[in-house]
């Protein structure tokens, strides 16, 4: 008799879904995610559909709510599962919850200078020796070209390099282009005009210049800056470190931006003696390195939660910069426009909007980048770049790219 009510309940529920399904009504079970992300000790709408209840399987996760709308909040960092049943009888579709961390950051905001010298040297023009062409062009090596080795020795300064060719014999040159290597052989040619051996080639072996830190780890140690790549003035090409270091910089002068005219922060900090910190990597996302001292907030000595890219919304915000002395300031600004194609430099579209930033700078400058951006207490970006055409307008990255490059 059991067996027979088992069978008849078993016929009625497969009768129910074929119902369901012919009317439309298990649509919605394949708009279901796969996957949902948490932050943890946060909430997050789960999503619902007709005839479909949710139960959390395993994890330490919590679900409230009914039909009308359910909310899930997480715990720990860790996984849990939720199960969505139909008619709260029959499973129809496991969703896999992923809970994040909570991760704290102290804001930066203050003006750093930054030295690099880089890993190898780049060549940025080839120039004729009198009536011979430059060997470096003849042999294909390019402007934005890399040198890393010669005859299979490191090239870590542009003196170094001349120091190599001195004999005139043929080299075995490594260059990366594009993230390519390659090894070219290059001979020399006598420089009638003194009598020494050239490869007949500019090149540049270091850079300097301000920028804003975006955020310290307290619990590592690891900095963010600038939001995007320090790059070549003449070539464009994305600078390799060999050795950086960040310095405190003291803004001692503003050139306001104008339509048309981005203007600029200049610093001091080439009068600092000792780094405050090691520049390791040069991105595309901005630079990271190693904090030798412990950097402090005073709009946030706690530090702040990092918002994940989902959670950034259009509406008012914050930023901190640095446009007098050495004294960080907190400014209203408004994100404007999120990208879809989302990751890079171009994140999202930022308006200065506090009169008392634009009355000092015009908006945003260079020397800005980096500066932090705060949304309803948590840390979202950074700011990289200025609009040319209206200076109050820039663009700014989400802290979850910056951190995810940081870690890569």
């Amino acid at each position: 008799m059991r067996d027979l009510s088992r069978r008849r309940l078993t016929t009625l529920l497969a009768a129910s879904v074929t119902a369901l399904m012919l009317c439309g009504g298990m649509a919605p079970v394949a708009s279901l995610p796969r996957d949902i992300v948490v932050r943890s000790g946060s909430a997050t709408e789960v999503p619902t559909a007709a005839f479909l209840s949710a139960r959390v399987d395993s994890g330490d996760a919590d679900l409230s709510g009914g039909p009308g709308g359910m909310a899930l909040k997480a715990g720990d960092a860790g996984n849990a599962r939720l199960t969505y049943s139909l008619l709260g009888v029959l499973p129809v579709k496991t969703v896999n919850v992923s809970v994040e961390p909570e991760r704290v950051l102290i804001p930066g905001g203050q003006s750093v200078g930054i030295a690099i010298d880089t890993e190898g040297v780049i060549v940025v023009g080839a120039s004729d020796l009198g009536q011979t062409p430059s060997p470096i062009r003849a042999a294909g090596i390019k402007t934005g070209d890399i040198i890393k080795r010669v005859n299979g020795q490191a090239v870590d300064s542009a003196e170094a390099l001349s120091g190599m060719v001195e004999g005139g014999e043929t080299l075995q040159i490594d260059v990366e282009r594009g993230g390519e290597r390659m090894t070219k052989a290059v001979t020399p040619a006598l420089d009638g005009r003194d009598g020494r051996f050239r490869l007949g080639a500019w090149v540049r072996d270091s850079t300097a210049g301000v920028g804003t830190l975006t955020f310290t780890d307290p619990e590592t140690g690891l900095f963010g800056a600038l939001g995007h790549a320090i790059t070549d003035v003449d070539t464009s090409v994305t600078m390799p470190v060999g050795k950086g270091e960040l310095y405190e910089n003291r803004v001692v002068d503003v050139s306001p931006s104008a339509q048309g005219a981005p203007g600029e922060l200049t610093g001091d900090f080439v009068f600092h003696p000792t780094a405050i910190g090691a520049v390791e990597r040069n991105t595309g996302r901005g630079i990271f390195g190693s904090m030798d001292v412990q950097t402090a907030s005073d709009f946030y000595p706690e530090g702040l939660p990092v918002a994940p890219r989902r959670e950034i919304h259009t509406g008012p915000a914050t930023l901190l910069t640095t446009v007098d002395g050495g004294e960080v300031g907190e400014y209203d600004c408004e994100i404007v426009r999120l990208n879809e194609c989302g990751g890079d430099a171009r994140d999202m579209v930022i308006r200065v909007t506090d009169e008392a930033l634009i009355g000092k700078t015009g908006g945003i400058v260079q020397g800005m980048s980096g500066s932090p951006v705060i949304q309803e207490g948590r840390l979202i970006g950074a700011v990289t770049h200025v609009m040319i055409n209206d200076p109050r307008m820039g663009y700014a990255i989400s802290l979850e790219a910056m951190l995810e490059s940081a870690a890569a």
